[in-house]
């Protein structure tokens, strides 16, 4: 099922989901690009649109808010559990 999201910037690496979604549902990109959950995500929470690497910055709003502890190809949940925000601790 295709799910609601929203990328407010070009340069963002994650967008938010604007409902619940499921493992197996697709979002799709402003530039029609469909990327499949690979797991449960809830209303508001970030999902990857790029695939991304341990290290990498995460870009909201075109902003850096945190860097990966892990990598998180497209379609993965990004919250705490793999994203740090104290650059100093990588």
């Amino acid at each position: 099922m295709l799910r609601r999201s929203l990328r407010i910037n070009p340069k963002d690496s994650v967008a938010c989901l604007l409902e619940d979604a499921y493992r197996g549902d697709t979002v799709q990109t402003p530039e029609g690009e469909t990327i499949t959950l690979r797991e449960d995500i809830e209303f508001g929470h970030k999902v990857s649109i790029v695939d991304l690497k341990k290290g990498d910055p995460v870009i909201k709003y075109g902003e850096e808010i945190g860097y990966m502890l892990s990598d998180a190809p497209k379609g993965t949940w990004i919250h705490m559990h793999n994203m740090g925000c104290d650059r100093g601790k990588i």
